[in-house]
């Protein structure tokens, strides 16, 4: 155990945001840590730095365990070069890189003044400190600091530019690097991929699975599912105040969630029915011949722990796009498009895109690239500095920007939809603004009092509201919960018109894109599938080609690097028997869960409380253990066909 959270309680006046959180992170566990906006994940994280203090309840610290986050990070700030400032992260090694040099400079004076005893003492110390030294990388951590700033987005120009000079972006990766050369036992990392580009997130990726693999722990907050399935081998959902714990990664998490809420739905029915059937003989028999049944069926109703159904958040965001006309089949067409600024010239090659009816173009590529600038482009908000931009016919834009900076701040929340549509009531208002989570007085909030999540949800609200039939978003699930992405995602395909797109959320774009436009300073291109197909046919180019014969060359030397035939079979029978063996667990484990599901099917099961809780804990060992081996056999699998040769 590294800390344990025991029925935490925490409220911020009235408002209730963990009731009894209770839950452990052992070493080397990589958690994404999920739920709504305003659940209470950045509350734990808090309380889990002893940023803030319980009203109930303990946090339990094994010895030795420390954290290290972005809310305790050191801010960027004066003359201090980027490259000093993250490598001061490592300041514990740059201490033994001290001593040992200090330890040399003694055992040479004392070996010149002959002390043979004392250079024999100087040298074990020195032995002992060198191999803290290379335990710790100390040998690579010049190396580890140079790694760190390239693979999160700073390059090899910034390095030696002032940390008080940098863009926030820049300060935030700055931010990151220091932190991920932190020796802390727990990484605390909320929202860790905003500012980073998809090259940085995959790097951040790698880095904390190598973390992960050295034993080092980290709990994540994340609306990133890629990023979550990349690095989670356990998610904790925060809802109603209180932790589940889920094994495996965020699509594993959605699964077993799903599987959970309904077994307890159909047990909470099954036990309802149960209740009403016993309180209706009690009603017929309290006063009758069959009084002492009654009156033992009564006490016993007061002894059953109730099974509580799953509870739908009463706060859930609706997205329907449904378009007020219909477009003609070419939507918009931009001819030799220069998109920038005068004072700066073009950011991005010329563009010439044709999106028709029913098209989604995702815009792709890093950060500064131009993405943004070439959507304000094509939506007009910036015209162009070369080249056309043509709506087609019966077209209708509906522009989403990230920075929200079309909301006046001034306005309240129902004038931004009473605005749209003066002959709209106000309850017909509100009825509306209550699908995207304005309710009672939120209506009346001023904008400029809004977080980041509520603007993005008002926007995208005047966008459904107008009925547009071309999209034009930019980072539409920024600030949008994991559920709201999901409900996005959904009303988005269902959507019949045409959408250009700017998103770093990979799940989302590949989910949602019908074709990605590659955007970079060195050309623009254009390509047809989702973004699994464009990833796909990356890593097939990148990948060295076969010799004519379907062999590999042999390396330097002419060594075959092929196994003889003999190994190589004997390897593949024992991946397959590995299979076989993996295959036969699950279908133990499932008979063993078609057996709990017969007995809690069972109204007279309910009888007994204590069965039914022993039942409910023995089906979620049995559903974690078997989410556990699927994931297994996946890997298993995985292994012969990439690993084990046929």
């Amino acid at each position: 155990m590294l800390y344990r959270l025991d029925r935490v309680r925490k409220s911020f006046g009235e408002k209730v945001v963990l009731k009894s959180a209770t839950w452990q992170h052992d070493p080397g566990r990589v958690v994404g840590l999920v739920g709504r906006n305003g659940a209470g994940k950045s509350t734990l994280l808090k309380v889990v730095q002893g940023l803030v203090e319980p009203d109930g309840g303990q946090l339990l610290l094994a010895g030795g365990t420390t954290f290290a986050s972005l809310e305790q990070a050191v801010e960027p700030e004066g003359d201090e070069p980027l490259r000093a400032f993250v490598a001061r992260a490592q300041e514990g090694l740059r201490g033994l890189e001290a001593e040992l040099q200090r330890l040399e400079e003694a055992i040479a004076a004392r070996g010149a003044a002959g002390e043979r005893e004392a250079v024999e003492e100087l040298l074990t110390e020195h032995d002992e400190l060198r191999e803290r030294f290379e335990r710790g990388g100390g040998y690579e951590a010049d190396s580890r600091v140079e790694r760190v700033l390239l693979g999160i987005g700073l390059p090899a120009a910034s390095w030696d530019a002032p940390v008080g000079t940098l863009s926030g972006g820049q300060k935030h990766r700055a931010q990151i690097a220091r932190l991920l050369l932190t020796d802390a036992s727990v990484l605390l990392l909320d929202e860790p991929t905003n500012h980073l580009d998809v090259a940085g997130i995959e790097f951040l990726e790698g880095w904390l699975v190598e973390r992960k693999a050295a034993g080092q722990a980290a709990l994540v907050v994340s609306h990133d599912r890629r990023f979550l399935n990349a690095v989670a081998d356990r998610i904790v959902e925060v809802a109603h105040g209180e932790l589940e714990e889920y094994p495996g990664d965020y699509e594993a998490y959605r699964r077993l969630k799903a599987e959970r809420d309904r077994l307890r739905a159909r047990a909470a029915e099954e036990q309802r029915r149960y209740v009403e059937r016993t309180e209706e003989f009690i009603r017929r028999n309290i006063a009758g011949q069959k009084t002492r049944q009654a009156q033992g069926r009564r006490k016993m109703l007061a002894k059953i722990e109730r099974i509580e159904a799953p509870r739908e958040d009463a706060n859930e965001v609706t997205f329907r796009f449904e378009e007020a006309r219909r477009s003609g089949e070419r939507v918009l067409e931009a001819r030799a498009v220069e998109a920038g600024y005068p004072e700066t010239g073009p950011l991005l090659p010329p563009v010439s895109l044709l999106l028709r009816r029913g098209d989604r173009v995702a815009l792709w590529g890093p950060n500064g690239c131009g993405k943004t600038t070439l959507l304000k482009t094509l939506a007009r908000v910036h015209p162009p500095l070369r080249g056309s931009v043509a709506f087609g016919t019966g077209v209708l834009v509906g522009y989403y920007d990230q920075e929200m900076a079309d909301l006046a701040p001034g306005a309240r929340v129902l004038d931004v939809v009473m605005d749209l549509d003066p002959t709209l009531t106000e309850g017909e208002a509100r009825d509306f603004l209550a699908l995207f989570d304005f309710r009672g007085d939120e209506v009346e909030q001023r904008i400029g009092t809004l977080s980041g999540g509520e603007k993005g949800r008002l926007s995208l609200a005047r966008i459904v509201f107008g009925g547009a039939n071309l999209l034009l978003l930019d980072e539409p699930t920024n600030h949008l919960d994991l559920d709201a992405r999901e409900r996005l995602e959904e009303a988005l395909s269902d959507f019949e018109g045409a959408i250009a797109f700017v998103s770093h959320d990979r799940w989302f774009v590949d989910r949602l894109a019908t074709h990605l436009l590659e955007v970079g300073r060195e050309g623009v291109e254009l390509h047809r599938g989702t973004y699994g197909d464009w990833t796909r046919r990356k890593s097939e180019a990148a990948r060295p080609k076969e010799q004519p014969s379907g062999k590999a060359a042999a390396p330097a030397g002419g060594v075959s690097s092929r196994r003889p035939d003999r190994v190589a079979e004997r390897q593949r029978q024992r991946a397959l028997q590995r299979l076989a063996a993996i295959e036969a667990e699950i279908a133990a484990v499932e008979e063993a869960l078609r057996e709990v599901d017969r007995s809690l099917s069972d109204p007279d099961a309910y009888r007994d409380s204590l069965r039914v809780k022993r039942l409910a804990a023995e089906r979620e060992r049995l559903t974690s253990g078997l989410a556990e081996r699927m994931a297994a056999w996946e890997e298993a699998s995985r292994r012969l066909e990439q690993e084990v040769p046929a």
